[in-house]
């Protein structure tokens, strides 16, 4: 089976074919932080140069078996070769590398391709990179690693929030972090834990955009006054709404939006999903 037969099968099965290719996207935008663009350049290119020789077919998987200081270090590289693609006069990029004191080595690429691979050699060879690097993008990448941006997406938003309550702490000085017995972390961290085990996660079908209103109308009329707060987020092609955390005014209403692990609704004719929130610091 190739990449060409993807269209055919299955989400699950796609997935399930490409694990190490979402193992490695995962490290990428979640474990690393790295742009989720970015990185979806980063996987079209090493999928591409599982293309171009026998012992190159297994790159990925031996890539992702490695730290995560060299995994960053790699993809920064390979961050370098898409740079050069995106110049038409190789001369220009190689000044633009001099202005930025950005080396010219590309070690690790030069060396699995066993020397063939240099940034010449790269660009020489643009349209046909650029051209196997976008089926890859829409045949693999775009529907095997959705799942990822928005746990990556959900994840840097805790993150943030996190960092932002830490250094408002920090601003309250020492003397006055605890109050009443508890410490001002335990308090974040007890907040946190309710509006989480109140919260549901919905996701949305693509090409069937939905809005912030439908979607608490709907529950609203179905269920009562019991929406306190909806997050929509992910935007995907055409700025379209990919999914949604919808905070209610009790953990005892839970039960009544989800009736199965994963329950579907039909809003205003579009399919929406709705399942437990399992934030990122829990779902390992």
């Amino acid at each position: 089976m190739d990449s060409s037969s993807t269209i055919s099968i299955t989400r699950e099965e796609l997935n399930a074919f490409h694990l190490c290719d979402r193992a490695l996207f995962s490290r990428l935008v979640i474990t690393l932080r790295r742009d989720i663009g970015q990185s979806y350049q980063v996987m079209c290119f090493l999928l591409y140069l599982e293309t171009i020789a026998p012992h190159l077919r297994n790159l990925i998987a031996d890539f992702a078996s490695l730290t995560d200081v060299f995994v960053n270090m790699v993809a920064d590289q390979v961050v370098t070769c898409i740079s050069c693609l995106s110049y038409d006069d190789f001369p220009a990029f190689v000044t633009h590398l001099r202005r930025n004191i950005l080396s010219p080595e590309i070690p690790y690429i030069t060396d699995v391709t066993r020397g063939y691979l240099t940034l010449i050699v790269i660009h020489n060879n643009r349209e046909n990179i650029l051209f196997h690097m976008k089926k890859h993008l829409m045949r693999v990448c775009v529907q095997a690693f959705e799942d990822i941006c928005v746990r990556a997406e959900m994840y840097n938003k805790e993150i943030e929030e996190w960092e932002k309550a830490i250094a408002e702490m920090s601003q309250l000085g020492t003397s006055s972090v605890v109050q009443n017995g508890e410490s001002s972390t335990s308090q974040f961290l007890s907040r946190r834990e309710n509006a989480e085990n109140r919260t549901i996660f919905l996701t949305f079908s693509k090409g069937y955009p939905i809005s912030k209103a439908e979607v608490f109308a709907y529950f609203t009329r179905r269920f009562g006054e019991i929406v306190e707060a909806i997050h929509m987020g992910g935007a995907g092609e055409n700025e379209q709404t990919l999914y949604a955390t919808m905070q209610l005014s009790s953990v005892s209403k839970v039960p009544e939006i989800l009736t199965e692990d994963r329950t579907q609704y039909i809003i205003n004719g579009k399919h929406v999903w709705a399942r437990k929130f399992i934030p990122s610091h829990k779902s390992s």
